[in-house]
């Protein structure tokens, strides 16, 4: 069996979180939403969100660490909670360069992902951490926030420039996704199912999320064993449980039928191949004067069957 509805071999599946074996942290319950952006010497996360989102009863997680603390192994643990949580809020203000989080927000954009943004243009002459940023500098740090504000105005994504305000969309954003999926309970929904030696993968997607089964089999051409993989299917953010259980049945049903059309042949031609072109199928020509496809043909059992109809339908109508 070849990968299901395309001729590409899929022999090392893609995983949307990379997370170390030997450095996997410690899971906790997944959080509503992440506080991502300024970190450093900054308050407003302790000063303002946070008591906007205990007030509210909205659960989070505040990644900020001491100055200098954090590591690049840090990041498995924070993507991770990024895909756990429902909504991302993102505070981009003078007091930090906000170089990553510019990136990260833009992604976020262009991503469709559930996000908050708070941002502020950085002035020549600010002080971030004893270095004074000129005219130069300056300019270069606001233009990757005009590019976001862009890229959020063509999204309709809204841009604040107030905390508690951005905050309290923030809280408005969860509070209509509450009953939603996530990333997490769509995995796990899937490792809860079992057919023959199969898995299945999810990553997000805008709107939802996508998912797939994977498995080894045979190659129907070279006769190999090798790590397939199904077509991809879409999950709305908006579904049930039950609905990520029943697209899985619809990738295994289809997984098998395709395995099916490959390994059906008529006079040794696999005649029902999933890998059939379909405008060469529908431009054929052919060299007989029977054409592949007729077109408005119909076989003797169907034009009795609607001469009868049509006979039934003219009686009826007598009536």
């Amino acid at each position: 069996m070849s990968d299901t509805f395309s001729t590409r071999k899929f022999r090392n599946p893609i995983r949307s979180v990379p997370v170390k074996a030997d450095d996997e942290p410690k899971q906790d319950e997944p959080k509503q939403v992440f506080l991502g952006g300024a970190c450093g010497l900054t308050t407003w996360r302790k000063d303002i969100a946070i008591p906007l989102f205990e007030e509210a009863h909205v659960s989070y997680h505040n990644p900020q660490m001491p100055l200098g603390a954090w590591k690049e192994d840090d990041q498995y643990d924070e993507m991770r909670r990024k895909d756990e949580c429902l909504v991302q809020l993102f505070v981009i203000n003078a007091s930090t360069r906000g170089v990553a989080s510019v990136a990260e927000v833009a992604y976020l954009i262009g991503a469709r992902k559930p996000v908050a943004i708070v941002m502020e243009d950085i002035p020549a002459g600010t002080d971030v951490y004893g270095k004074t940023i000129d005219a130069v500098e300056a300019d270069d740090l606001n233009r990757g926030r005009i590019f976001v504000r862009a890229m959020a105005e063509r999204h309709n994504v809204p841009i604040f420039k107030d905390i508690a305000e951005g905050t309290r969309y923030c809280i408005e954003l969860v509070k209509s996704l509450e009953d939603s999926l996530t990333i997490h309970q769509v995995k796990d929904i899937l490792s809860q199912i079992k057919y023959s030696s199969h898995t299945f993968e999810a990553e997000e997607a805008p709107g939802g999320f996508h998912v797939w089964i994977v498995g080894m089999e045979q190659d129907a051409y070279s006769g190999e064993p090798a790590l397939q993989q199904g077509r991809k299917w879409f999950v709305s953010l908006n579904c049930e449980r039950s609905d990520v259980v029943r697209t899985a049945f619809k990738a295994v049903s289809t997984w098998a039928e395709h395995e099916a059309r490959e390994n059906f042949k008529y006079k040794k031609v696999r005649v029902f191949s999933p890998h059939i072109d379909l405008d060469a199928l529908a431009s054929y020509k052919g060299t007989s004067k029977k054409p592949l496809i007729e077109e408005g043909h119909k076989s003797k059992t169907e034009s009795k069957t609607d001469s009868k109809a049509e006979q039934s339908k003219n009686q009826s109508c007598s009536v």
